[in-house]
């Protein structure tokens, strides 16, 4: 609905609202406008909003609501130059479980990339893998102590890369209890003021310290075993991934910038000339924020005393090789909390005389409360999506509310992971853990997945149901007689359809999945009525006849499900049909 606000002196508003309202002569577009105090609101003719919209939509397709469509192919017409945006998400470690945090991630990342992507960009969808640091050291270590061979290189991916993670479980398992004692008593110090004792002080941490060290120095064994399992655990991601319909451009990492030096050298040499990094009392190389005019964000290690480089450097490092190599207009980090990081690697940039590069950086946060989820024995990315599948073949089989088009394996399995998806999306910044059982996966009650999936089949039954009668196109849309859609829940329908492109615009602009979660339940919703009427006409025996009644309804069943779809594939939800 269209507000025209009127800017004039407050007590004149009134009265130049009702002038305006009874001016606007009687026009076949459009109902007479009525005043809301400083405004005067519009509505299209209920008469003209059908034969206008339906056609449009149709004939738009994929590209309705966005400026391309979710399709390049699809673009109306010749794009203009394309801006870059560089999306990082998911982001797992080498080795380590997959949390999470990573999950959530990820499909709030696609929905980022695809968003961007709708709307003309050129998209680098990047995954960051944690494929550097001191667990990798620690990796090594495991390899050695518990049974790494080349054996398991020669599995395939999946159960190689299942191999790699016990053996780097059971190195952690060991060495945590360590690492908990050592910051328990850590904190015990610096509440009572006294000094913090080194980590190194227990053998297993200078031996991974070491092995990480080796691997930085280029030392061949090191280097072998880090390329080889780095391969194996792309190999693995990028077939699993493939299942969420998510598909990355780009497997980087930390060790971009470290194995040949030049990046981080760049880097510390430029800090060290401006004066922007210093070494502390313990030989480490930091920047202290506080000297640069922001003491809220401490200070950030750069390099420790023993020469390991840190994350906040690769970070700063990774950030120009990105821009130099891809000339970025946007780089989006989709990562959980970690704001101070982010704002630490945008301000030395900045100091770096780089105020360009870091007004393109822009950090999408989100809650990693899910992170506190105990997630059984399902630690994998694949075992995750495994049970949601499961929990899909399980509600098939005990429910009644699956229609007979959804009960289709391979339907089932893609259903189960756009439940996980839609619950993700709707708990992103809520605080919610992520809750991992069928029961609320599978819910049918509120804006789930399931009754989104429920709502979109229900659609395309009518769909069929009135395809066969009506014989209409979009081509033959201008002679369809659209008086059964002028009244009622069919122009509430028709109206949210006229909405899309506002809200898809709105979600591009805010990255916020929300409000387009809300608008696509709300046109089930009022969907859901009409096709409750048709229901009961049939019951009545109301539907012999009216083949124009059949065409107008056709066309609106057609346009809906084609909007629909282009707000699931937005939120990288896949349509079951």
């Amino acid at each position: 609905m269209p507000l025209l606000p009127l800017t004039s002196p407050p007590y004149r508003l009134r009265l130049l609202t009702s002038f305006l309202s009874l001016q606007f002569p009687n026009h076949p577009l459009f109902v007479v406008p009525w005043k809301d105090k400083q405004h005067v609101r519009f509505f299209l003719h209920p008469k003209a909003l059908p034969r206008i919209l339906l056609p449009y939509i149709l004939d738009r397709g994929p590209s309705y609501g966005v400026l391309y469509g979710t399709l390049p192919e699809n673009a109306p017409e010749p794009a203009p130059a394309q801006k870059t945006v560089l999306v990082e998400f998911s982001s797992p470690n080498l080795g380590q479980d997959f949390r999470p945090d990573h999950l959530r991630s990820t499909i709030l990342g696609a929905f980022v990339s695809n968003t961007y992507e709708a709307m003309g960009w050129r998209v680098v969808r990047t995954n960051y893998l944690g494929d550097w640091g001191n667990h990798i050291g620690l990796l090594s270590l495991g390899w050695a102590r518990y049974g790494g061979s080349d054996e398991i290189f020669a599995k395939p991916p999946g159960e190689a890369f299942r191999a790699i993670h016990d053996i780097y479980s059971k190195i952690h398992d060991e060495v945590e209890p360590k690492i908990a004692a050592k910051r328990k008593k850590a904190k015990e110090k610096q509440e009572g003021g006294g000094a913090v004792e080194e980590e190194e002080e227990e053998p297993i941490f200078a031996e991974r310290a070491a092995a990480f060290k080796r691997l930085e120095d280029g030392d061949a064994k090191e280097v072998e075993l880090w390329e080889r399992i780095r391969k194996i655990s792309v190999d693995y991601y990028e077939a699993t991934y493939k299942r969420m319909g998510v598909v990355f451009d780009d497997y980087s990492g930390e060790s971009l910038v470290c194995r040949d030096g030049k990046g981080v050298q760049g880097v510390e040499e430029k800090l060290k000339e401006l004066g922007i990094s210093e070494q502390d009392e313990h030989g480490s190389w930091v920047v202290n924020f506080g000297n640069h005019g922001n003491a809220r964000l401490g200070t950030g290690a750069l390099r420790g005393k023993d020469g390991i480089t840190g994350y906040l450097l690769r970070d700063v490092a990774s950030v120009l090789d990105r821009h130099e190599k891809h000339k970025f207009d946007k780089l989006i980090f989709v990562v959980g909390e970690q704001n101070q990081h982010f704002q630490q690697v945008a301000l030395i940039v900045k100091l770096m005389g780089l105020p360009d590069i870091e007004a393109k950086l822009q950090h999408l946060t989100f809650s990693k409360n899910s992170s506190a989820l105990t997630w059984g024995e399902s630690r994998l990315l694949g075992d995750i999506l495994d049970r949601c599948e499961q929990y899909a073949q399980l509600a098939a089989a005990d429910s009644e509310q699956l229609p007979s088009r959804l009960q289709v394996n391979e339907k089932l399995n893609t259903l189960g992971i756009n439940t996980l998806a839609i619950q993700e999306l709707t708990t992103r910044n809520k605080g919610h853990s992520t809750s991992f059982d069928g029961e609320t996966l599978m819910s049918t009650e509120g804006e789930t997945g399931l009754s989104l999936q429920l709502g979109y089949a229900r659609l395309c039954s009518a769909i069929d149901d009135v395809g066969s009668s009506s014989g209409s196109s979009s081509s033959s849309a201008g002679d369809v007689d659209y008086s059964s859609l002028w009244e009622g829940g069919w122009i509430e329908v028709l109206r949210l359809l006229g909405r899309f492109p506002a809200v898809a615009t709105a979600a591009y602009k805010s990255l916020e999945p929300g409000p387009l979660l809300t608008y696509i339940f709300s046109v089930l919703d009022e969907l859901g009525y009409c096709l409750d009427d048709v229901d009961e006409e049939a019951a009545n025996g109301g539907q012999e006849s009216d083949a124009s009644k059949f065409a107008a309804r056709s066309l609106l069943f057609r346009s809906t499900k084609q909007v629909l779809e282009n707000g699931m594939r937005l939120l990288n939800v896949t349509p079951v049909s």
